[in-house]
């Protein structure tokens, strides 16, 4: 048998003051991915859907807020409040409407939401009737079957109010060669396009789409570097400092390009993971094997 280290190993202090502050607050509805994807796409009616969501998902990406929270060393969240929410109202928004004034009340996963905020979104839900996937879902649906929910029979369940989850990407191919690197395999595909192909408007709007999506992730890691930097200058406390110089150089490294160290890969996998759910807001997005992808780097670190 081989030799195991088998010791436990001492904690850091810092994770517990980490969630620690996790949990000094109650959860929040925040409002900022609403608005910025309404105002993409009330600008793009008429264009493909396809150009629609990256079109929003790159005014997201530019204009979301961002945050770096005490102590953290591995950053990256879609909201500034810790454990709260952003709302998807492209898939469905009825059923918070009618919870608004009883979501901080209610038995299961209370959030607090301000009363600005309230307003905020009955405005946003105005642009949104008669647009979600779940009323497209709806549409299809026999009588018998919406009888069948109304009555708790069978549900769809959150892919009737959320976007798709239960999968997995390939996060080794971003580690590997990063953002740039897929987004040259998108512009090489879309380059070898026959204007003539049957299938080229629908092809050539997809890769455009990727490359846009690529583009403004990357873009989004890089506010977070300048934020870092912007940060550090002001810290007094020297190794808080040199740990926001860090951040800042991983982010301006990753996921843009591919990953050169451990730290770098971290972090360039919880920007993949986060980013997927501020885009469609899927639930149980897989990290696939961490330990496989992630090993080649930790072992050159050692």
């Amino acid at each position: 048998m081989p030799d195991y280290y088998i010791p436990e190993i001492p904690k850091s202090p810092r994770i517990d003051r980490l969630v620690s502050h996790l949990f000094e607050q109650m959860p929040q509805i925040e409002t900022d991915r609403a608005v910025l994807l309404t105002e993409a796409y009330k600008k793009s009616e008429g264009k493909p859907v396809i150009t629609r969501r990256a079109e929003a998902f790159a005014h997201i990406m530019e204009n979301l807020p961002i945050t770096i929270r005490p102590e953290e060393l591995i950053v990256g969240s879609n909201t500034l409040r810790p454990r709260s929410c952003q709302v998807f109202p492209e898939y469905s928004f009825a059923w918070l409407e009618d919870e608004l004034d009883t979501v901080e009340t209610r038995a299961a996963d209370p959030f607090y939401i301000s009363e600005e905020n309230k307003q905020i979104l009955r405005e946003v839900y105005k642009y949104w009737g008669g647009k979600t996937t779940s009323e497209l879902a709806e549409e299809y649906m026999s009588d018998g079957a919406k009888m069948a929910m109304k009555h708790n029979i069978f549900t769809p369940g959150n892919y009737f109010y959320n976007g798709v989850g239960h999968l997995c990407v390939k996060y080794d191919e971003v580690l590997a060669i990063g953002f740039d690197g897929i987004k040259a395999k998108a512009v090489d595909e879309l380059l070898k396009l026959n204007v003539g192909d049957a299938d080229y408007a629908s092809r050539s709007a997809f890769l455009k789409a990727v490359i846009m999506s690529l583009e403004a992730a990357s873009r989004y890691a890089e506010r977070y570097a300048l934020l870092a930097v912007e940060m550090a200058e002001k810290e007094t406390d020297p190794k808080r400092r040199l740990e926001l110089a860090l951040i800042a150089n991983n982010c301006a490294n990753v996921p843009r390009k591919g990953a050169t160290t451990f730290y770098e890969a971290c972090q360039s996998f919880w920007f993949v993971q986060m980013l997927i759910q501020t885009e469609a807001s899927g639930h149980s997005i897989s990290p696939g094997r961490f330990d496989q992808y992630m090993y080649p780097y930790y072992k050159k670190d050692l």
